[in-house]
């Protein structure tokens, strides 16, 4: 397995927005979390990614101990993620953001700077193809000189995906991507999103777009309270009493669009 959890807790004071969570993805898989807002996805994401501690449990990231590691040195690893709220530095340049988040990869320091050793104009040269190779790929290369702010939404959450992919992951969390978008980005976004299946990423995916899900999820974990209530393939999930019961039946319809 890439990742797993095993009995992971997080605890504010007496309300656990996470309880004893099991869950698990492997190399290459697409896996969604769904579940009512407030069910706890997100705390799940911090805790995961280093954002937040564990209370109480184990997650471990390609055979290593990472329940208390801190965010940066799990990106080293090779995770990385996306926000509910965008968090582009958005008085910088759409390049800008590709190369800041290039940060883990540097191997350079002061010193280098000074002198513009040959580490330092070799770590440019990688850094100037990855803003090409990342910006490509979501198709927005030829913005790379616009302030990010200035994107339109949908070109500022592709950025966002572009700059994970600036860390090197393997394993890429995206928080509701979708969130915001109209029909026409959103059909893109799931482009983009399959592509990096098949080009071997492994994705975990909060979503409220439940066609979305459906369509591009092999498996799907429900959220409610805090606890895991259901894991499946999607038919599966969306067929499940408890699920229509908890999230399901409280507004959103298995062929949804919100």
């Amino acid at each position: 397995m890439l990742l797993e959890t095993h009995k992971v807790t997080k605890a504010f004071g007496g309300l656990k927005a996470n309880s004893e969570i099991d869950f698990h993805i492997d190399e290459g898989e697409i896996v969604a979390i769904i579940g009512p807002n407030g069910s706890g996805k997100t705390t799940f994401y911090n805790v995961i990614t280093g954002i937040s501690s564990a209370t109480s449990g184990q997650v471990v990231f390609k055979g290593k101990d990472i329940t208390h590691m801190h965010p940066e040195k799990i990106t080293e690893l090779g995770m990385a993620r996306t926000f509910q709220n965008i968090r582009l530095f958005g008085n910088l340049t759409v390049a800008e953001n590709i190369v800041i988040a290039r940060h883990c990869r540097r191997h350079t320091g002061i010193w280098d700077a000074v002198v513009n050793s040959k580490r330092q104009r070799d770590e440019i040269a990688t850094n100037e193809e990855f803003v090409k190779k990342c910006l490509d790929y979501v198709g927005i290369y030829d913005k790379k000189d616009w302030i990010a702010k200035n994107l339109p939404y949908g070109m500022q959450r592709r950025l966002e995906i572009a700059r994970v992919l600036a860390t090197e992951p393997s394993l890429i969390l995206l928080d509701e991507p979708a969130a915001g978008m109209n029909p026409h980005e959103k059909d893109e976004l799931v482009e983009i999103i399959l592509r990096l299946k098949s080009d071997n990423y492994s994705i975990i995916l909060i979503e409220h777009a439940m066609r979305m899900v459906m369509n591009i999820a092999e498996r799907v974990v429900v959220f409610d309270h805090g606890q895991k209530i259901a894991e499946g393939k999607p038919e599966e999930v969306k067929n499940d009493p408890v699920v229509i019961e908890s999230y399901l039946g409280k507004g959103a319809s298995g062929n949804g669009t919100a």
